[in-house]
């Protein structure tokens, strides 16, 4: 799928006002990937991960829920390009996981990732189809997220 060129734009001048020190990445921020869909990051106590993940995709129409909007949890290694796996469940009852890495290429931070999808079907028989897996790069447009994530969104603080 090509990616509208003003996106493109976008993307290149958000990733170019990015100050982070090269060779380190820092998961916290915001990031987006080739297809709009934007993935915003915090690292709490320990190496936790939390956030929001807003997709521009969907399986099926609803299959995300209305606001496409879904809560991130995930954990991080410590080093200086990170390991990262981080879960989304999803209103309509897929979930999709996502495991890689943090690495700085030409400059800017990315995330390189595998996804797993997993969709929710209504018999064994449609097991079959339910899981799908692909690669995910994420670029950083943001080192910090735009407000402490549990108050924006629509989060229920039992699960945070």
């Amino acid at each position: 799928m090509a990616v509208p060129y003003c996106l493109e734009v976008l993307l290149c001048l958000l990733v170019a006002t990015s100050p982070a020190v090269a060779g380190s990445c820092n998961i916290t921020g915001i990031w987006l990937n080739s297809l709009g869909s934007v993935l915003q990051l915090t690292t709490t106590e320990g190496n936790m991960i939390r956030g929001a993940f807003t997709t521009t995709v969907e399986e099926s129409t609803g299959a995300a829920g209305s606001s496409m909007l879904g809560n991130v949890f995930g954990v991080r290694s410590a080093s200086a390009e990170p390991t990262v796996a981080f879960s989304v469940l999803w209103a309509g009852g897929s979930v999709c996981t996502w495991a890689g890495q943090c690495f700085w290429k030409q400059n800017q931070q990315v995330l390189k990732t595998i996804w797993l999808l997993r969709s929710s079907v209504g018999s064994e028989a449609e097991n079959w189809a339910a899981t799908r897996i692909g690669e995910d790069s994420f670029y950083k447009v943001a080192d910090q997220p735009r407000a402490p994530l549990w108050q924006t969104w629509p989060f229920n603080k039992a699960n945070v």
